[in-house]
């Protein structure tokens, strides 16, 4: 199994989704309260728990769930863990808990993104009980032994997204507010999904990271990286030049074919020092390019005229 380089006290597991490596990877906190950060969707379960097995554990050993925020990519597995270890106690934004208690809306709105690959992609998403839950808005504390991970308000990805950033070691768990990235890659990308996209948000979110002066970022999609400074400059630089893109589609009332058309052609030239492998990779964390348009041009209709020029 591949070690990566992590903040102290911290592991990497990568659950190889669909069984591809570095598109998903869950964040282990070791101690005598173990924890997992974004365990990652249901399908995956069997490699997650291969990846605690390397370390010693098992599911029955860790003590907390803790959610950046509840797409399937990052939670989906939250409900089968809580229903395998009854010790188990869930930590996620107050927007985001009513969507673990209850997962059929979130199914639904995925179901209508994914189609027939739903089980495929995420697995068996069980519910969570309400009284294994605990909500924060921002501004809370959760102490686990060996780790003080502070809980931020960070809308811009999703309006139930949180950023948690441990004191004892400097990372920052950012989920999908600094983009996605590949080990050893210098160059990030946004991650735009529907509904929630929020360009004016993610822009504070971006100020809140940054404020906190975090020595590691920590990337559900993937991995962890201590060259800050450059990444969450590049994160801003990419996420406005896709927004640009998307916008300039809609003012010359292109369809989505069209749109999509042209996105794929910038990001295309944006790679292109990358090998064919890690194209397709970098492409794999996004997601399909037609949902990363479509969370932009839903934010840009939105706004009726279509932002500034």
């Amino acid at each position: 199994m591949d070690v990566y380089p992590t903040p102290r006290n911290i592991a990497l597991i990568d659950v190889y989704h669909l069984g591809r490596p570095h598109v998903i990877g869950t964040f282990l906190l070791l101690g005598d309260e173990p924890a997992l950060v974004d365990p990652g969707p249901a399908s995956t379960l069997p490699a997650l728990k291969a990846g605690l097995d390397a370390q010693g554990l098992t599911v029955a050993d860790l003590r907390a769930v803790v959610l950046s925020h509840i797409h399937l990519d990052h939670a989906g597995a939250t409900g089968l863990l809580a229903a395998e270890n009854p010790h188990l106690v869930v930590h996620v934004h107050e927007r985001g808990a009513p969507h673990l208690i209850d997962p059929s809306r979130l199914l639904t709105s995925a179901g209508q993104l994914y189609g027939d690959r739903m089980e495929e992609l995420w697995g068996d998403v069980r519910p969570v009980a309400p009284e294994r839950i605990r909500v924060y808005t921002g501004g809370e504390t959760l102490r686990l032994n060996g780790h003080t991970l502070r809980a931020f308000d960070a809308p811009g990805h999703a309006k139930h997204h949180l950023v948690w950033f441990d004191e004892s070691n400097g990372a920052a768990f950012v989920g999908d507010n600094t983009g996605v990235r590949l080990p050893g890659v210098r160059m990030t990308r946004p991650a735009t999904p529907p509904p929630d996209v929020d360009l004016e948000a993610w822009g504070r979110t971006h100020d809140l990271i940054e404020r906190l002066h975090p020595q590691w970022l920590c990337l559900t999609h993937f991995g962890a990286y201590d060259d800050v400074a450059f990444h969450l400059a590049d994160a801003r630089l990419r996420l406005r030049q896709w927004a640009e893109i998307v916008r300039q589609s809609l003012l010359a009332g292109q369809d989505e074919a069209t749109g999509v058309a042209a996105l794929e052609a910038a990001l295309a030239s944006e790679a292109a020092t990358l090998s064919p492998a890690e194209q397709l990779a970098i492409v794999q964390q996004t997601g399909p390019l037609n949902l990363s348009w479509r969370g932009l041009a839903r934010y840009w209709q939105k706004l009726g005229g279509l932002g500034a020029g």
